[in-house]
């Protein structure tokens, strides 16, 4: 009989490529890793790996397995989940990833009635917004992400994975307010000669800017100052260095110096988008955490008018 421990390194080892990456993702040493797939070896009876350079590649008897493997673990995950939901207890953990405005407004306003409701369930909490977030998902690292995706750059969806949008809110630009006279939207395309201030690069913010940019006002941003917090970027704005794009929920009208305008050439969105793995709702710890966003996403978009339950029509 196989080890389905030992099968999971296999298929972390297609994934990630190298040794160090499955032990930092598994919580072993990577010595420890290589004797464990060693063991596999001999269990099989065949070469499932071999060294190329420093790194071991699975070979073609690796590839299969791992293939095999990977239906393997999704087996064992959903008769867990199976037995959970039969037991119908609401307990464990669930880990819960998310962007910044999506934990200030949604989640965290969810924990206070998921607490009193399960005393026995655990969410835990990491504010991040990396790229691989979705992959993480997938490999049953994390079981909960909250993403941000516009209107302009919708994020590919995925075939193992569920993809809900929340709430969309509308994208409006920041400006310095001893600049900005009247209440009238503002031309993108009359910003040309600005300086812009922006997400990290790869942000979806920061992409969404240059796309836009191009899109609607025919030019490419210069952007001289870069942050993926939003009270650096209204600093920026406000002292009169840069504008810049922000969402509704950032509330930068609420910001000293800030002018905020809705752009003229066109409605420009963000999404708010919650995703799973496919089937993952069968455990009742996961469905309760999900039902709690959704309940917390119906409630923010009753409080703010401007926001938009799920996508609005037309988009």
């Amino acid at each position: 009989m196989l080890d389905l421990g030992r099968l999971r390194m296999l298929r972390e080892l297609k994934l990630r490529g190298t040794v160090g990456a499955v032990a930092d993702a598994l919580g072993y040493s990577p010595s420890a890793v290589s004797q464990q797939l060693a063991q596999l070896q001999r269990e099989v009876g065949a070469e499932l790996v071999e060294r190329v350079g420093r790194r071991l590649r699975l070979t073609e008897a690796g590839e299969v397995l791992a293939g095999h493997a990977e239906a393997l673990l999704t087996q064992a995950q959903r008769a867990e989940e199976e037995a959970l939901a039969a037991s119908g207890k609401v307990a464990g953990v669930v880990r819960v990833v998310g962007f910044q405005t999506a934990l200030l407004h949604v989640l965290a306003p969810a924990l206070p009635g998921l607490r009193a409701a399960y005393p026995d369930l655990t969410v835990d909490v990491l504010d991040e917004e990396f790229h691989r977030v979705l992959e993480a998902l997938v490999l049953h690292e994390i079981d909960v992400v909250m993403t941000d995706e516009y209107s302009h750059l919708p994020r590919p969806r995925r075939p193992e994975l569920t993809a809900e949008p929340l709430v969309t809110e509308r994208m409006r630009l920041a400006l310095p307010e001893a600049e900005v006279h009247g209440d009238d939207p503002v031309r993108i395309a009359g910003l040309a000669d600005r300086s812009w201030v922006a997400g990290h690069v790869g942000t979806n913010h920061a992409d969404l800017l240059e796309r836009t940019c191009v899109e609607l006002g025919g030019f490419r941003p210069r952007i001289r100052f870069r942050s993926n917090d939003f009270m650096v970027l209204f600093a920026m704005v406000a002292h009169g260095e840069a504008v810049c794009l922000v969402p509704d929920l950032a509330l930068a009208e609420r910001e000293e110096g800030l002018a905020v305008r809705d752009i003229a050439e066109a409605r420009v969105s963000r999404r708010m988008v919650m995703w799973t793995r496919v089937g993952a709702d069968v455990r009742p710890s996961v469905r309760a955490v999900l039902a709690a966003l959704r309940e917390s996403a119906d409630a923010l978009a009753a409080r703010r008018p401007r926001l938009v339950r799920g996508i609005p029509e037309g988009e």
